[in-house]
């Protein structure tokens, strides 16, 4: 509104490069402001104007993409991303720019709902790294939640067959970008198409249907004896990005929960390894509990599409109290 000649401005701003919006509000002279284009107190007017000179989140632009991931990826490189459960933005954007290619949202075990997505998306690619989504499940309404909130790639959870990620991914296009089908072959469900966060509510909504949704990063974990026996089909899905392997659930689906050094274990493992090789598929997984030598020895092991550490796990692990000998 207009005060004593002043504007005073408190609006949502667009930020374009960030993929979402920027909260701002300042005061400044009507005729030698920063922004001295602005000579209306139409509210449409003053954000639009205010939308054309921001800088979006501070200057920092997104540094990783998902093409960048798969090049490096086909160029049989690794790319080391970080699980995120806390849903605080601030943690988010604290845990993308400690170099992280991609940082997931864990919608499975971690304590965030729809509303809150957005924002810890966008801090995400405020610091720099790609946002994903580990899905709590791979059903229509996590999937349509986590891509409209702007997830650049999905980790869908407890793949057990080809036909459960044939219905994953189905749900991840749109209709016609299943480019990989028999012509006139069609799916019996796609992902919903609508005005959302993702293609900035309508405004972008060509160019993000066109060139960003058909790019999503897709995952499949392998985390049951059952998609170990069914692996090479799963792997033999053109649209699959990579694999990932959870060993948490892997072991207790085998009854050695958290045994990562029993010899059937390391034999399942094995076998995931020779199936990925034979298919030329991208493997990888979680290493829960940060260690660097771990990531070292799993990258010399041939794991390319790496998890590292929890924001939790980080945190406990640095809070703990030290014994101070009292």
């Amino acid at each position: 509104m207009a005060l004593d000649g002043q504007y005073e401005v408190s609006a949502v701003a667009l930020d374009s490069k960030c993929g979402g919006f920027a909260s701002i509000g300042f005061v400044f002279p009507l005729a030698a402001g920063p922004l001295a284009v602005l000579r209306t107190v139409d509210a449409g007017r003053i954000v639009e104007d205010v939308c054309r000179n921001l800088q979006p989140c501070g200057g920092m632009p997104l540094d990783m993409t998902v093409h960048e991931i798969r090049a490096r990826l086909a160029a049989d490189k690794a790319t080391v991303g970080t699980w995120l459960q806390l849903p605080s933005p601030d943690v988010a954007e604290l845990m993308a720019r400690a170099g992280y290619d991609w940082v997931a949202v864990d919608m499975e075990h971690g304590s965030f709902g729809r509303t809150g997505l957005p924002d810890v998306f966008r801090a995400i690619e405020c610091g720099g790294a790609a946002p994903f989504a580990r899905l709590g499940e791979a059903s229509k309404t996590q999937i349509k939640a986590a891509l409209e909130a702007g997830a650049q790639g999905l980790i869908f959870p407890m793949i057990e067959s080809r036909a459960q990620l044939d219905r994953a991914i189905d749900l991840s296009v749109y209709p016609g970008q299943d480019t990989w089908r028999a012509a006139g072959e069609t799916a019996p469900e796609y992902r919903g198409v609508g005005y959302c966060r993702a293609n900035v509510f309508g405004k972008n909504f060509d160019e993000y249907r066109a060139s960003r949704a058909p790019e999503i990063f897709l995952v499949a974990q392998i985390e049951h004896i059952r998609a170990v026996e069914n692996l090479e089909a799963i792997l033999a899905h053109p649209r699959l990005d990579a694999i990932m392997v959870g060993p948490y659930d892997l072991s207790g689906s085998m009854g050695l929960t958290g045994q990562f050094d029993h010899p059937d274990f390391k034999a399942a493992m094995a076998r995931i390894a020779q199936g990925c090789a034979k298919a030329g598929a991208r493997m990888g997984l979680h290493i829960v509990q940060p260690d660097p030598a771990e990531l070292a020895r799993q990258i010399a092991a041939g794991s390319r599409f790496i998890a590292y550490g929890i924001d939790s796990v980080f945190l406990w692990r640095a809070a703990e109290r030290p014994n101070s000998g009292e």
